[in-house]
């Protein structure tokens, strides 16, 4: 089922003997300070920050789910009252940590694994899972009963709120008989207003539209869907699995309305095009499962009817991979692999994996999608990339986390020490990661800058256009208090002990925190 699924994606780290970091190619000629660093959601050990969005005024959005009955709502906003096991909330930040807006949004049982994205107007749109059959829709959305009947997630919702985030827009379900939910960033908006979702779904009858790629669904199959701008049509809506599981953990869309996704998988029967880099999975190997897992890329169509592209791509990594587009013809690719023979170009900043699990970095061109540049990334352990953003078509931002006490930073880096977190979580397999922030040139494959952070459970980034990096940070369910290392600015929200911390990293050279 989906829970395991879930559970599963939290990911399993393994550990190897030390080697020297990949920093032969930094350049540090870049420095940053910290904007603002603070709590969110005191009273709930189980809340969780799922993303993150930057506008281009500089306010960062941050969306998450909680239990917390006290969760710190603001005056006018949709939902200030708790109503469930667990309600979705999104929050807005002033680019100095100020609170503008946090409303809770739910039914009277469980939301859970949200996406944010902002448009250009301040809407905001947001989708994850539920499993209350009455989560607030609207009257002419696209659906408006409640389908799921699984044991854990239910539906997908999708709903657009207000720039206020004093009212709902519109509100729709999706979903078939049983259970459905996305991935953080699997939330995009086309040229058009056009929305994008994408995720996984146990569903067999999960709504399918005329002429996609794949009308057929199995079990634990990807899903990408499109609405159209009020929510009340589903103009696409197809499967891109052929076998026992596929997960999208990415989606990204281009100035054309082409569609990238990625993701991961363990069948070896995705139906790959003639132009892929690698057309066979590449076998599980003895060990845990996430040996078993092969990445995807995929490239569709505006309309969903056709597959440009499929490939597998980075096998053996950290669960998830993600991607981001910028203009003209430029797309990137990250997560972790330890796949022997993995794809180098020959000016990579490392050309060998260090850990036993690495960092890859992999550069398309958009149009052909022949891979114009990839390295590997990372120290002596395991490393993974959880999100990355382009600041401009040759420079990128990633976030992840990492276990590696040597893994490549920089001299200006702003936190420098990989502490021992005691007493952090109740689960073993998170209690040494920590957070990473790193600045590429991928256009001449120097490390411009590189930091650690704190550390967590999960981690997302979103990076404007003149630099500066906001984050959002899942501490993880902890059963006593501890520190999570994240440094803390004097503004902070909330007291510890806490579960969610976000922040602002702010580019030196920025005049203004805009």
């Amino acid at each position: 089922m989906l829970n395991k699924i879930i559970f599963i994606l939290l990911g399993i780290y393994f550990s190897q003997g030390i080697m020297p970091a990949q920093t032969d190619k930094q350049v540090d000629s870049m420095a940053y300070t910290l904007g603002f660093s603070t709590y969110l959601s005191h009273t709930d050990k189980y809340a969780a920050g799922f993303d993150i969005y930057t506008d281009s005024d500089g306010y960062t959005y941050v969306s998450g789910n909680t239990r917390d009955k006290n969760f710190p709502t603001t005056e006018g906003a949709l939902q200030r009252e708790f109503k469930g096991e667990a309600d979705a909330f999104v929050a807005k930040f002033t680019p100095d940590g100020k609170i503008v807006f946090a409303t809770l949004i739910g039914g009277t049982k469980r939301e859970h694994h949200t996406a944010i994205t902002v448009d250009k107007d301040g809407y905001i749109y947001l989708t994850g899972g539920t499993h209350s059959a009455d989560f607030p829709v609207t009257p002419g959305a696209y659906d408006t009963s409640f389908n799921g009947e699984g044991e854990w997630a239910g539906d997908v919702y999708l709903v657009k709120i207000n720039p206020t985030a004093s009212a709902i827009v519109f509100s729709t379900f999706i979903g078939g008989k049983v259970e459905e939910t996305v991935s953080a960033g699997n939330i995009k908006i086309d040229s058009k207003g056009n929305i994008l979702i994408a995720g996984v779904t146990c569903s067999q009858d999960f709504p399918t539209t005329k002429g996609v790629i794949d009308n057929k669904f199995t079990k634990n199959d990807s899903f990408l869907s499109k609405f159209s701008p009020n929510g009340d049509k589903l103009l696409f809506s197809t499967s891109l699995g052929n076998g026992v599981m596929e997960m999208i953990t990415g989606l990204a869309v281009d100035n054309k309305d082409s569609i990238y996704v990625t993701g991961f998988t363990v069948t070896p029967y995705l139906p790959v095009t003639k132009n892929a880099i690698r057309k066979n999975m590449i076998k599980p190997k003895v060990g845990g499962y996430e040996d078993g897992i092969d990445h995807f890329i995929a490239k569709v169509n505006e309309t969903g009817t056709k597959l440009l592209y499929l490939s597998y791509f980075g096998a053996g990594g950290h669960m998830g991979s993600t991607l981001s587009w910028a203009a003209p013809n430029r797309l990137v690719v990250c997560g972790s692999t330890k796949e022997d023979g993995f794809p180098i170009t020959e000016n990579a900043l490392g050309n060998i994996r260090r850990g036993e699990r690495d960092c890859f970095i992999s550069v398309f061109n958009s149009d052909d999608m022949k891979l114009e540049y990839s390295t590997l990334f990372g120290g002596s352990e395991s490393d993974s990339i959880t999100t990355v953003s382009f600041l401009n078509k040759d420079t990128i931002v990633i976030g992840g986390t990492t276990i590696s006490p040597n893994f490549p930073l920089t001299k200006n880096a702003l936190f420098s020490e990989f502490p021992v977190l005691e007493k952090t979580f109740n689960n073993t397999f998170f209690g040494r990661r920590k957070s990473f922030i790193s600045v590429i040139d991928i256009k001449n494959s120097k490390l411009l800058y590189s930091t650690y952070l704190g550390g967590c459970f999960r981690f997302q980034i979103h990076a404007d256009k003149i630099g500066n990096v906001s984050f959002i940070a899942e501490a993880g369910q902890r059963e006593a208090a501890g520190t999570t290392g994240f440094p803390i600015t004097g503004n902070a929200l909330e007291e510890p002990p806490t579960y969610i911390i976000l922040g602002r990293l702010v580019l030196k050279n920025n005049s203004t925190q805009r």
